[in-house]
């Protein structure tokens, strides 16, 4: 059986399966840092949508890095967490 690290690897040196990875790396690293933050705050992500006034599939949407929030809804759900978010933008 092959492992996954595995798969990958041989997968991404595909360039175009490559390129489209990486065009998926923000969607994945929004996820990433959402959950991080929810998990620092020891939260579910029930009690995270509560706070927002939202669902929680609303939160697993945008946990799930198949979909990039808004802004406002990155801002709402780190104030949901006691985070701050916060916007860098840097040379290309």
């Amino acid at each position: 059986m092959t492992k996954f690290s595995e798969l990958k690897k041989r997968l991404l040196t595909d360039r175009n399966v490559k390129a489209e990875y990486d065009a998926l790396a923000e969607e994945y690293d929004i996820a990433a840092k959402l959950i991080a933050a929810r998990k620092a705050a020891g939260m579910s992500q029930v009690e995270v949508a509560e706070r927002m006034g939202t669902t929680q599939t609303v939160i697993s949407r945008m946990e799930s890095g198949r979909h990039r929030p808004s802004l406002g809804s990155i801002h709402r759900y780190a104030a949901a967490t006691g985070a701050k978010a916060t916007i860098e933008i840097t040379p290309a």
